[in-house]
């Protein structure tokens, strides 16, 4: 009878005792993780590194009539939604402000300069909306009376149409606008 050259060695079982071992393992590592993650909780209510959604102007926007990153819907008046259009700031940036109602935004068509920051606030005036600019990763919720803000740079002039892609209605496939990224002047 002749020996296989591959001798099978005899599979290891893991026995009662190694099986503690490796639990106490992972148990001593998840405990450590929990301390931690409390730790990190803990620090953040102590150091005041929380979202600033409270009092005028807050969630990071300095708008008038903008409380706690929301406006009433159902008055817009007095907010600079009332006008919703392009500014052009005294810093060269671009301010653009956005209301979304069925079915349609308004303006319905922007123009910005391509290389300039540009800062959209955006709002809905009825139901939830949608904001989403193809060719590029702005796709924002656009909530009632929630101001939805964001600043981007668009560096190559051309038209970009913009889409509602949160079903809004019956009349939701009319959502469409414009952006037009107009070449720097010389």
């Amino acid at each position: 009878m002749t020996q296989s050259p591959f001798k099978q060695s005899p599979v290891k079982r893991l026995t009662h005792a190694t099986m503690e071992k490796y639990e106490n393992v992972w148990f001593g590592i998840a405990t450590a993780m929990s301390v931690l993650l409390a730790v990190a909780v803990f620090a953040s209510f102590v150091s005041g590194t929380v979202p600033r959604l409270e009092g005028e102007g807050g969630a990071g926007h300095h708008l008038q009539g903008v409380v706690n990153g929301r406006v009433d819907p159902r008055n817009l008046a007095g907010t600079p939604f009332s006008k919703p259009g392009v500014v052009d700031n005294a810093d060269g940036t671009q301010t653009v402000f956005v209301v979304a109602r069925a079915f349609a935004f308004d303006p319905g068509t922007i123009r910005v300069k391509a290389g300039v920051p540009v800062t959209f606030h955006i709002t809905s005036g009825d139901v939830l909306h949608g904001y989403y600019v193809e060719k590029t990763n702005i796709n924002v919720s656009v909530i009632p009376g929630q101001v939805s803000s964001f600043t981007t740079t668009f560096k190559t002039p051309g038209p970009l149409n913009i889409v509602c892609d949160e079903y809004c209605g019956t009349g939701h496939h009319n959502m469409l606008n414009k952006i037009i990224v107009e070449a720097p002047q010389p």
